[in-house]
């Protein structure tokens, strides 16, 4: 066998390794005691990802430069290993939001009668995407990399479902409001 066929081998069991653990949270959300009606809906909104420009900002080439040029390299080296920790926390942030809006996604879902199955396997396969990039980012900051442009994907990913809950929503409701007027008229 060649050395790369090796490092591919090496690096996929590897993250086959990773994946349980990387899921995890998912798994721990699922076992809430509470049931989604309970809950209430700012429960279910993403609170992280809105900070992207932030999180870009500082871990932009720029700014890396700027500290190359002005910082002594023990200090560089140590803002680094900040901000590859920020960029970790904010990864775990947007795990959480994608995790909540799919339990949005899930409850809509149950309650709609309008939600195709076409709808659920475009959110299914959005699900494995985000979750696929999410093990690759976590192992590329875990090597010491930090992956903006994959990042960017991750923010965009659970901007997309949350768009697409937004209007999930909107379309029960709108179904709702017609039912409610022929009850108050009644």
């Amino acid at each position: 066998m060649s050395g790369l066929t090796i490092t591919i081998i090496i690096l996929a069991l590897a993250a086959l390794g990773v994946l349980p653990w990387v899921l995890r949270p998912l798994r721990r959300a699922s076992r809430s005691p509470e049931t989604p009606a309970q809950l209430p809906i700012e429960s279910f909104l993403p609170r992280h990802y809105g900070y992207f420009p932030q999180v870009r900002q500082a871990l932009s080439g720029v700014d890396r430069e700027y500290l190359d040029r002005v910082a002594p390299r023990e200090v560089a080296q140590a803002a680094y290993r900040e901000r590859r920790g920020v960029a970790r926390q904010f990864l775990a942030g947007l795990h959480e939001d994608f995790s909540n809006l799919e339990r949005l996604a899930r409850t809509v879902a149950a309650l709609s009668p309008v939600i195709s199955s076409e709808q659920e396997t475009e959110r299914l396969l959005l699900g494995l995407q985000f979750r696929l990039l999410y093990v690759w980012v976590w192992l590329r900051l875990s090597t010491g990399r930090v992956p903006l442009n994959q990042i960017e994907q991750l923010t965009g990913l659970v901007g997309r479902l949350a768009t697409r809950m937004d209007q999930a929503m909107a379309a029960i409701g709108a179904l709702s409001v017609p039912e409610l007027n022929s009850n108050l008229h009644a």
